[in-house]
């Protein structure tokens, strides 16, 4: 195993505390990460990218099936065969729609990407508030809930950078989850104030940042949400925006 044993079995320990709660869907795993681990493990570039809890889907076939383990074949609840459902999540079947449609244009303009193929850079997604997956979705379970799960999984994701020492995470959640990280402004790397058209649009800013988290201090690149990652931006100008981010901070 790459990650410490001890963060793995908290994990799991927190699902199998947490799972009594109605909102935490009961057959799952604890997730810490989707990627290629070894890669990343190996590389120069370590890229993590930031959301804020799995999804449900992640353990449906559509939106009606059952709950199952059907993207996790490896999984057999123990430490070592999580690290390695996780390190084979996009090998196997990722919710791609998400994925995609999200980081992925920006990571491929910094010759990185999740998915296997290709020689690109590997880069793991992490989720800040909870590695436990729940429905409803987050921003709709009651500040109580998301406290209840935060309380764990902050600390669990702090962990799990500790160990795995990105040098640069891509965060584009609610500003507030930034804020917990108490980030040194760096400089502003990109900004959009007009639509194709020109017309004027409501801001958008890409910025760079230096957080110290648990001791590990790295860049890290913060840009608003719409319903996904940097939602507001084309897919054109998310590759104009890695190709910034790695001139700047690689």
């Amino acid at each position: 195993m790459i990650l410490p044993e001890k963060l793995l079995q908290e994990a799991l320990n927190e699902l199998e505390e947490k799972k009594k709660q109605s909102f935490v869907i009961r057959q799952s795993l604890p997730i810490l990460f989707f990627g290629d681990l070894p890669a990343f493990s190996k590389q120069q570039k370590k890229i993590i990218t930031v959301g804020l809890n799995p999804s449900n889907i992640e353990f449906q076939q559509n939106a009606s099936a059952p709950y199952s383990f059907f993207r996790f074949p490896d999984y057999k609840k123990s430490t070592d065969t999580l690290e390695k459902t996780l390190s084979n999540y996009f090998k196997n079947q990722p919710y791609k729609k998400w994925f995609s449609t999200g980081y992925e244009p920006l990571l491929n303009g910094m010759h990185a990407s999740y998915y296997p193929e290709g020689a690109r850079d590997k880069v793991l997604h992490t989720d800040i508030c909870s590695p436990l997956a729940t429905q409803p979705t987050w921003s709709k379970l009651s500040p109580k809930a998301q406290q209840s799960l935060c309380k764990t999984g902050f600390v669990l994701w702090q962990q799990l950078i500790k160990s795995i020492q990105p040098n640069l995470i891509i965060l584009s959640t609610r500003k507030s989850y930034l804020d917990q990280l108490n980030p040194y402004f760096i400089e502003t790397l990109y900004e959009i104030k007009q639509t194709k058209s020109g017309a004027p649009r409501k801001p958008f800013y890409l910025d760079l940042f230096e957080v110290e988290i648990m001791g590990h201090h790295t860049h890290l690149v913060y840009g608003a949400p719409k319903n996904l990652p940097f939602g507001s931006v084309t897919t054109a100008a998310k590759k104009r925006m890695g190709a910034l981010i790695k001139k700047r901070v690689f």
